[in-house]
This record gives C-alpha cells, structure tokens and sequence, in this order.
C-alpha cells in the first residue's frame, strides 16, 4: 500500500473535491476511505491509498497535470 498525502490550498472544499476524484478514478474506492470533509476542514490535506507503487505515481502525475501546485500539492506518506 502506497500512501499519498495531498496539501489542499486553503483547505477550499471544492478543490479537494477535484482531488478526490481523480483518486477515486484512478485507485477505486478503497483510495479514498477517510477523505471526509471533515478531516480536510481540520487538517487541510487528504491522504489517499494507492495499492501499487505505479498508481500512487498515475495519481500524482495526475494531480500535477489537473490542479497548479499552488491549488494541491502531493507526497508520499511514509
């Protein structure tokens, strides 16, 4: 399991809607359990679960493609 935490700007809900997508499209359900609302609401990043490394990557690649660095910014959670 591959982990990838993603910094939302201003922990702006709609961005992170974006985010979540693209992680559910990309890893399935299972990549999203716990992103709630409110957990970016307190923490201001979402963290997303990736069974291969070679997702974790498709996943980043894609939120660097979708969303400026300014608006979501990714790293592995070790």
């Amino acid at each position: 399991m591959v982990d990838i935490q993603v910094s939302i700007h201003q922990k702006d809900r709609k961005i992170g809607a974006m985010v979540k997508a693209l992680a559910f499209e990309i890893g399935n359900i299972a990549a999203v359990v716990g992103a709630s609302k409110e957990f970016l609401s307190k923490h201001g990043f979402y963290i997303f679960h990736f069974n291969s490394p070679k997702k974790a990557q498709e996943f980043k690649n894609a939120v660097r493609t979708y969303l400026p660095s300014l608006l979501a910014s990714c790293e592995e959670n070790e």
